[in-house]
């Protein structure tokens, strides 16, 4: 008996002896934890809430223990000043979104739960809209239920309120005018086929809504599509400048056009002349963005569109200086681009400065778009494009600070890159 037992003793101690020779010894108890995810590379982002982690995505802890790298897959960001900013992507049904307060450095996870499933990714002005890092709302639009789920955050996502809509297809365009009132344009209608648009509005920061305008699925005569938005057509975005002035922006058959409204939303009105499609016949199709205008001063504003000929485009613009009761078209002198992506490239801070990506070159213009200036070239951005072509997103908060998001072709990895000399250099965050 107590040779059995010495025997299995033997047995213990010669098994730790080999645990002991087979660990690594330069690794330290606390070494950081990797978890591959092959689907979530691209975008390394420092995590200053390491519980907000998901366990599914590629982590690693930093050596002081309170701070986390992952690598995520981002759709799109937005700027909310010289410092703050957001950026987002889903990845199997589930929305992640993060805030940076320190140009990239660092980023809080104020995603919602989970539970929460989102069959794409969310698109600012159409189903996402921050005023500030505080006050924001993501719409997760039906999944085979008919209802559209509205979550609200007034702390900056620590807390995320929701509301729904009911018996909607689709939400195709958001925004904001303040905390209080916002709102909605939807198209479809989830018992049917219909291409119908509806206009809901709240005046208590998303808690409740009210449809305010809708177009007949069948019109008994041609007044009752008076004042309203077109029933065909894909609207593009929508922007106010006070609580009665709007603008929402449509392709209607294959042509930018634009719709205005003088009461809140309740009636629209299509801006008449507004695009002369005889300047464009050779164009073989068209592209229409959301009306924008200029942060502090809603005089100036500009709706961008692009022509398309054979597999190439050009951006050009449309800008108003009197708060959109008149517009004027500037052609842009810049090349013409590969049209192997629908996201716009041009971008304007105000009513003279402007940017244009074409691949790794950036134009720069301070005169309306009148003359544009190649900026010197970016190594980082030239090394950069060769795997990641496609140009998803450009904004710049200020003359000098700008964010550019860009993807593969396949669209599995993106990269989102940072520039505080006005564009002539590109780090990526």
């Amino acid at each position: 008996m107590n040779s059995c037992l010495r025997f299995i003793s033997a047995l213990l101690i010669m098994a730790t002896l080999l645990a002991a020779c087979s660990a690594n010894p330069s690794l330290p108890a606390n070494s950081p934890v990797s978890i591959e995810d092959t689907q979530e590379e691209g975008q390394t982002l420092t995590i200053v809430n390491p519980e907000s982690i998901d366990s599914n995505m590629q982590t690693e802890q930093l050596s002081d223990g309170k701070k986390y790298q992952i690598q995520t897959r981002l759709t799109d960001f937005h700027l909310l000043s010289s410092t703050t900013g957001l950026a987002w992507g889903a990845t199997r049904n589930e929305l992640r979104l993060y805030r940076t307060e320190d140009n990239g450095a660092t980023w809080t996870n104020i995603s919602p739960s989970s539970s929460i499933l989102f069959s794409s990714s969310p698109e600012f002005g159409k189903d996402f809209f921050f005023l500030n890092k505080d006050t924001g709302w993501i719409i997760r639009n039906t999944i085979n239920s008919g209802e559209a789920i509205i979550l609200r955050t007034n702390n900056g996502g620590l807390v995320w309120k929701m509301a729904s809509l009911p018996d909607v297809a689709r939400v195709v365009a958001v925004f904001f005018l303040d905390a209080e009132q916002g709102w909605i344009v939807t198209e479809g209608d989830y018992r049917s086929s219909s291409e119908a648009k509806a206009v809901y509005l709240t005046k208590d920061s998303g808690a409740t809504w009210k449809k305010i305008m809708s177009t007949p699925i069948i019109a008994a005569d041609a007044s009752a599509r008076l004042n309203k938005l077109p029933k065909i057509g894909v609207i593009s975005g929508m922007s106010f400048t006070d609580k009665n002035h709007g603008f929402v922006s449509v392709l209607e058959a294959g042509q930018p056009s634009l719709y205005r409204t003088t009461n809140g939303g309740v009636n629209w009105s299509k801006v008449e002349g507004w695009f002369d499609h005889s300047k464009f016949a050779s164009c073989s199709r068209f592209s229409v963005d959301a009306p924008e205008f200029f942060r502090g001063n809603t005089r100036y504003g500009w709706v961008p569109f692009g022509c398309v000929k054979e597999d190439a485009i050009k951006y050009q613009g449309y800008f108003t200086e009197d708060g959109g009761a008149s517009w004027s078209f500037v052609p842009f002198s810049v090349p013409w681009q590969q049209d192997d992506s629908s996201h716009l490239a041009t971008t304007f801070l105000n009513r003279r400065e402007g940017w244009s990506l074409h691949g790794s070159m950036v134009y720069h213009t301070t005169d309306l778009g009148e003359n544009w200036l190649l900026l010197p070239q970016s190594a980082k951005l030239s090394e950069i494009v060769l795997e990641y072509p496609n140009v998803l997103k450009v904004q710049f908060f200020n003359s000098q600070l700008g964010w550019l998001l860009v993807g593969q072709s396949d669209n599995n990895r993106s990269l989102l890159m940072q520039t505080m000399d006005g564009g002539a250099s590109w780090q990526v965050l």
